[in-house]
């Protein structure tokens, strides 16, 4: 029997499709967190998924609409805070980042949260995705890529810089506020596919091979989309052929593409010199 013969399981075709949309999609994202130095945001809002995961598991609920919910609430909260409070954003990030991990494992044992479904949180299951949070995430990368498509000028000019994207009217609170809430809905969606540990490979890797070889911003998206359906599509089949994880092949593909895609770019740089 052929390793590709389990895609005649609904589950697993499911799986496949919903990983597909969101290697296309979410690596988009990964180029706001990079290029708007998000690194810190982006733990911030890891863990306040891993909260709303463990919020879910404890009282029974769906955990990606949990962790939805309290992203929200934290990228509502840090705008809020940023907005009028003299801190810099990122202390008030580091503290979201602390507070919400140490909640999220206080949850875990004083509910008795069972150890699988606690390390579901951490490795992710896609072929345990119900058909509800399948086409959530399916639509969710489809909004991603539409509204990428429609408000890319305003989107490069708060790249390039927030006192430039302001000069041609763009409201860089309402930008940034939005942007952030972007980036932790895609984690919750990219955790619940392959886990928080392994998020980095379809959230980041693609974006910074797509910036290391990319000539412009628009060729920044559309290699990070490139990278991201490569990692998707190779890391899935490579699980299912050597008989792994599915998070661990895309994570295992991603690494190894990042690693080749460096190779080839410094080789093809000392030609040129």
């Amino acid at each position: 029997m052929s390793a590709f013969a389990v895609l005649q399981y609904a589950p697993v075709m499911r799986g496949f499709l919903v990983l597909l949309a969101a290697g296309v999609a979410f690596p988009l994202v990964g180029v706001f967190v990079l290029r708007l130095n998000l690194i810190t945001m982006r733990f911030a809002l890891m863990h306040a998924s891993l909260l709303g995961g463990a919020i879910a598991l404890a009282a029974g609920l769906n955990p990606l609409l949990i962790g939805l919910a309290t992203n929200g609430v934290v990228v509502l909260s840090i705008a809020r805070l940023r907005s009028t409070s003299q801190q810099n954003v990122g202390l008030i990030t580091t503290f979201f980042m602390v507070f919400t991990v140490g909640l999220a494992f206080a949850i875990i044992y004083r509910f008795s949260v069972p150890a699988n479904d606690s390390l579901q949180i951490l490795w992710g299951n896609i072929y345990a995705m119900s058909r509800t949070d399948a086409w959530m995430t399916a639509v969710y990368a489809a909004i991603l890529i539409v509204a990428l498509v429609a408000f890319l000028p305003q989107l490069k000019a708060v790249l390039y810089d927030r006192e430039v994207a302001v000069s041609v009217g763009v409201n860089e609170s309402v930008a940034y506020t939005l942007i952030i809430l972007t980036v932790g809905f895609t984690i919750t969606f990219v955790m619940r596919l392959i886990g928080a540990l392994l998020l980095d490979a379809l959230l980041i890797l693609p974006s910074l091979m797509a910036i290391a070889v990319a000539k412009s911003t628009k060729w920044v998206f559309i290699l990070a989309s490139v990278f991201g359906l490569i990692v998707s599509v190779t890391g899935f089949a490579a699980a299912l052929l050597i008989d792994i994880p599915a998070s661990s092949g895309v994570t295992l593909v991603g690494a190894l593409l990042f690693a080749g895609v460096h190779i080839v770019k410094r080789v093809a740089d000392r030609r040129a010199v």
